[in-house]
């Protein structure tokens, strides 16, 4: 009799325990990234019954558990249950979700990690990525080159700034250039008519507008990244070979390779030739380059250096950038300085075979003139945002208009979860019995993908936490009818002795 109440009293402490379990998954049904708990109750031990019987071990190697007496119920553990909570949409960038397994790994001021789902991240006024305990979260820098860095604070500096970078390539597109007129000419150098016209001293235009067919400006960038207006003229020109056209063209910038005192040449980049069969498809380049800044004297202008993509190069202010008009070449065949063609096409040095792209300029005599640019380079840009995709990459989103990837953020598992340690303020820390830790890719094997814009819900089912508070508030009230019962029983058994 006595042990019923000693039974009954284990079921109303273990019960009550449970109570507690299901009363903190519903006092956290709101909180960010919770993950719910539930409690596991196990049976005491069991003594053997007194007096057995016959039966029992009547049958050769036969012991039946009937012949055992349980002892009561204990609490043997309290397990996490690390399911997928729900997305909550959030307007701020740095609150963070993950979709999958796998934890935020965050330090305190003393370089203690810890582990999290809830990502309600914030920055600081140094910058520095933080939960609302004031943890950094961790992450990997990555360089200009696209290299990582080592793990630290991500740290995101708004007022960061990016430095401008000069033009390496310039291509253009779409471009048709009629070959059937020759507004300027020049006997002695048909070719070169354009560069022996060109004044970048005169007050009005360096070149008139009469004297070409069609111009194509654009904006391209020194080595300093400063913008520069640049025009390429093009004009028809005396044909290098028959059949088909030519149209020569000169590629100058206002502002920039300035000599002084200033002269005619300013600013000239490039001279040289287009070459078109009869249905207008190019065929062949030449292209020469000043060697005297501001120098319009045709011996001081030789074939152009050609880029790895076999493109010519010209330079403006310490910024080499390449001349794509659609086709490239091995090398050119043929040589010497722009003085030494004169009026023999033969003496230009053309392009030696040359691979010619679908986008390449165009010469249909029957076509307007028209065209457009893309070019590489770009000024000095101040960080306008900056986003975090579901790898984990944080990128910079500049006002030049370039992105540059900033920070990698990884997601940890571990080999147990259920042996992490809950240490309160949504953190988890590890223990021997987590097992290994590993830092991977969010989105990669079986890593969690990062979700910006979004919190994780707590993974609390109310419905669920409502029926075992139920069922743990009944076997708590039966228990505690079995200790007021067996009392009774006990009085009144000392009541008959007394009697």
């Amino acid at each position: 009799m006595i042990s019923s109440l000693y039974i009954g009293a284990t079921g109303m402490k273990t019960l009550s325990e449970g109570m507690n379990v299901t009363t903190n998954n519903l006092a956290n049904c709101s909180t960010i990234g919770f993950k719910m708990q539930n409690a596991q109750y196990s049976d005491l031990i069991y003594q053997e019954q007194a007096n057995r019987g016959d039966w029992w071990n009547a049958q050769d190697n036969s012991c039946v558990a009937v012949g055992q007496k349980g002892m009561g119920v204990r609490l043997d553990t309290v397990r996490t249950i690390y399911t997928q909570g729900a997305m909550q949409a959030t307007n701020c960038v740095t609150d963070l979700a993950i979709n999958g397994s796998g934890f935020f790994q965050v330090k305190d001021e003393n370089g203690n990690a810890f582990y999290t789902r809830a990502g309600d991240f914030r920055t600081d006024k140094e910058g520095i990525v933080r939960n609302p305990q004031g943890l950094a979260l961790q992450g990997y820098s990555i360089g200009p080159d696209g290299t990582k860095g080592a793990l630290q604070d991500v740290e995101v500096d708004k007022f960061a700034t990016l430095k401008g970078s000069g033009t390496t390539k310039v291509q253009l597109v779409e471009t048709n250039v009629n070959p059937g007129g020759d507004a300027t000419t020049n006997a002695e150098n048909p070719w070169f008519s354009l560069l022996g016209l060109y004044d970048a001293t005169s007050r009005s235009a360096a070149l008139p507008s009469t004297s070409y067919n069609y111009s194509q400006s654009m904006a391209l960038y020194d080595s300093a990244g400063k913008a520069h207006d640049v025009t390429v003229y093009f004009d028809g020109a005396p044909s290098t070979a028959s059949p088909g056209s030519s149209v020569e063209f000169l590629v100058a910038a206002s502002g920039a390779n300035r000599s002084d005192p200033a002269q005619a040449g300013d600013g000239l980049l490039m001279s040289g030739v287009l070459s078109f069969d009869t249905t207008g498809r190019l065929t062949g380049i030449s292209a020469y380059t000043p060697t005297v800044a501001g120098s319009k004297d045709l011996s001081t202008w030789s074939t152009a250096s050609l880029s790895g993509e076999g493109l010519p190069q010209m330079t403006m202010d310490g910024a080499t950038m390449a001349f794509d008009c659609g086709i490239s070449a091995s090398g050119w065949s043929g040589g010497g300085t722009a003085a030494d063609v004169g009026t023999d096409a033969g003496k230009l040095a053309i392009s030696s075979s040359p691979i010619i792209t679908s986008a390449a300029v165009t010469g249909y005599k029957d076509a307007a003139s028209h065209g457009s640019y893309s070019q590489d380079g770009y000024g000095d840009g101040a960080l306008n945002n900056y986003s975090i995709s579901q790898d984990g990459t944080v990128t910079g989103h500049y006002s030049n208009g370039q992105s540059r990837d900033m920070w990698q953020i990884p997601v940890c598992r571990f080999r147990s979860e259920d042996g992490l340690r809950r240490e309160g303020s949504n953190l988890f820390a590890a223990t021997p019995e987590a097992g290994q830790m590993d830092m991977g890719v969010a989105g990669t094997e079986n890593y969690g993908s990062i979700r910006s814009y979004n919190i994780e819900q707590s993974n609390v089912d109310l419905a669920s936490e409502m029926v075992d508070m139920i069922i743990t508030q009944r076997g708590f009230q039966s228990n505690s009818k079995v200790v007021t019962t067996s009392d009774q029983l006990l009085e009144r058994a000392i009541n008959l002795k007394r009697s």
